[in-house]
C-alpha cells in the first residue's frame, strides 16, 4: 500500500525494492479463497505490516538473507498463511495454493505436501531436478527435452504491462523430484554435512511457452510446479487452467486500491491505517463476490449478497416508492441497481457495473440503509 505522500503518517515503512531513497507506506499479504469457477469465499488470511527501511548495497542484502532462518524472512508469510488456511477448511475439502514466482520457495512445497495440501506455483528460476529416472539436471533442460502435448488458447487479461489479448501456448509435462536443502532446520552457516541436499519433494513440472508471439508483445513462458499429477494433455491443461484463477488476487487489490480507494486515506498512524486496510478488504471481498454472483447465477435471489435491509432499501431507492415486492429481486438486477446508484448508466451495449461504480453505489446503499432504518423506526442491532 502506497502512502508515500503521507509525509506526517507515523509508522510507515518502506514499499521500495530500491537501496536507497524508499517509497514509505505498509505491505499487504492477503490470501484469497476461490471456488474453481472463481468465485470469491473469503479471505483465509490478512497480513499488514510495516517493513523496516535498510540502507544496503545488493551484495550485503544478499549475504543477509542467505544467513537467515525461514522465520527471520518475509518468506515466512507463505507457510504462515498456508497453516491458516488449512485450519479453516473442512477436511473433506481439496486446498490447493495458487502463487506466483514470489511464492516459488522449498520450505512452502515441503510444509504443503505435510499438510496433505496441494500447490501450484509459478517456478522463479530454473532450479536442480531430479527425474523418475533419477537422472540429475535441471527444470529447463527436463522439459525442453519432452514433446508437447497439447495447444490451447490462452485468454491473457488487461494489466498495467499488456493489452487483453489471446496468446497460443505450448504445454509440455515432466515429474520428478526437487531437492532441497533445508536452512531453516540445518542453519546457514553449518560447514559439515547437514549443509548438504537432504530432503526431496515430488512435482510435476508443466512448461507454458508462446510459439511465436506477436511482434513487439513479451511472450508468455511460464513454468509452474505442483505436487498435483500432470501426466497427460488433459491433467496438464487443468492445473494451467486452475493457475490462471491466481489472477483473482490481482482483482482483489484493484478493488481494495481503485475501488475502495485506501491509499487516498488520510489517518495518522500505521495503526490506524492498518485498521482501516482491515475493513475496506471485507468490502473490497463482498464487490468481488456481488460481481462473481451476478455472472454464475443471475437469476439467483439477492439475498445472497445483500441483507434484507439493504435490498429493500436498494429496491424503494431505485423505483422510487415505499411498498416493497413480494419476492427479492435477483441477483442480476441488484447489481444492475446498486451499480446505478454508483453512476452506472445500464445501457443496452454495456455488460455489467464495474467496480468504481459499485463501491460509490454502495457507500450511498450504506447512508441510504442508516436514513430507512430510522424513518421506519427500526432498531440497527
Amino acid at each position: 500500500m502506497d502512502f508515500d505522500t503521507h509525509k506526517k503518517t507515523e509508522g510507515l515503512g518502506s514499499i521500495s525494492k530500491a537501496y536507497h531513497k524508499h517509497k514509505m507506506g505498509l505491505m499487504l499479504h492477503a490470501s484469497l479463497m476461490v471456488t474453481q469457477e472463481g468465485l470469491p469465499l473469503g479471505l483465509s488470511s490478512l497480513k499488514c505490516w510495516s517493513r523496516v527501511s535498510r540502507e544496503e548495497p545488493p551484495q550485503e542484502k544478499q549475504r543477509r538473507l542467505y544467513q537467515s532462518t525461514m522465520k527471520e524472512k518475509e518468506s515466512i508469510k507463505w507457510i504462515e498463511t498456508l497453516y491458516e488456511t488449512a485450519a479453516l477448511i473442512p477436511k473433506d475439502t481439496c486446498l490447493i495454493t495458487l502463487g506466483d514466482r514470489e511464492a516459488d520457495i522449498f520450505e512452502l512445497f515441503r510444509v504443503a505436501s505435510s499438510l496433505k495440501t496441494f500447490f501450484i506455483i509459478r517456478n522463479r528460476k530454473d532450479r536442480k531436478f531430479i527425474d523418475e529416472k533419477g537422472k540429475k539436471t535441471t527444470v529447463q533442460t527436463a522439459l525442453s527435452k519432452t514433446p508437447i502435448l497439447k495447444t490451447i488458447a490462452l485468454t491473457l487479461p488487461k494489466n498495467q504491462q499488456r493489452v487483453a489479448r489471446t496468446a497460443y501456448v505450448d504445454i509440455r509435462s515432466i515429474s520428478g523430484w526437487l531437492p532441497i536443502r533445508n536452512n531453516l532446520v540445518y542453519g546457514p552457516t553449518n560447514k559439515d554435512a547437514s549443509r548438504h541436499i537432504h530432503e526431496k519433494v515430488h512435482v510435476s513440472a508443466i512448461s507454458v511457452k508462446e510459439q511465436p508471439p506477436p511482434e513487439g508483445v513479451a511472450p508468455v513462458e511460464w513454468v509452474l510446479l505442483t505436487n498435483l499429477t500432470a501426466t497427460d494433455a488433459f491433467e496438464a491443461e487443468e492445473k494451467v487452467n486452475w493457475y490462471r484463477l491466481r489472477w483473482k488476487i490481482e482483482e482483489f487489490f484493484k478493488t481494495l486500491k481503485s475501488g475502495c480507494c485506501v491509499e487516498q486515506c488520510r489517518l495518522n498512524t500505521a495503526t490506524k491505517l492498518t485498521k482501516m486496510i482491515t475493513l475496506k478488504s471485507i468490502i473490497a471481498f463482498k464487490l468481488m463476490y456481488m460481481t462473481k454472483m451476478a455472472a454464475l447465477c443471475p437469476e439467483a435471489t439477492c439475498t445472497d449478497v445483500l441483507s434484507k435491509i439493504e435490498w429493500q432499501t436498494l429496491y424503494c431507492r431505485i423505483q422510487t416508492t415505499s411498498r416493497l415486492p413480494e419476492h427479492p429481486p435477483t441477483v442480476l438486477q441488484a447489481i444492475t441497481w446498486l451499480g446505478q446508484l454508483g453512476g452506472f448508466l445500464n445501457r443496452r451495449a454495456e455488460g455489467l457495473p464495474g467496480i468504481m461504480s459499485l463501491w460509490r453505489g454502495y457507500e450511498i446503499l450504506q447512508e441510504n440503509v442508516r436514513l430507512f432504518i430510522i424513518l421506519n423506526n427500526k432498531n440497527c442491532g
